[in-house]
């Protein structure tokens, strides 16, 4: 994950990286998946912050924060602009 991506992007990308291989188990996975996020902040470890052992589980908790960054990128986009007239 690069510096500003947002984690909607990482997912994406993660899921596009890992669909060709074939047979590998989730402990590996796992493990890719968050040695890739070691670049974030905090608010982003969420999905992993916790013992997963099921892939799916993590990918559950990284819907939660797409969501919250989906809202968050909507409300920013909606507030009104300061010193404009």
């Amino acid at each position: 994950m690069k510096s500003g991506e947002s984690i909607k992007q990482y997912v994406s990308y993660f899921q596009s990286q890992m669909a060709p291989v074939y047979n590998c188990n989730d402990n590996v996975v796992i493990a890719a998946f968050i040695s890739g996020m070691q670049v974030i902040d905090s608010f982003y470890k969420y999905p992993v912050k916790h013992e997963a052992t099921k892939m799916r589980d993590i990918l559950t908790r990284s819907q939660k924060c797409i969501q919250i960054e989906d809202v968050t990128q909507v409300s920013a986009n909606r507030s009104p602009k300061r010193g404009r007239e």
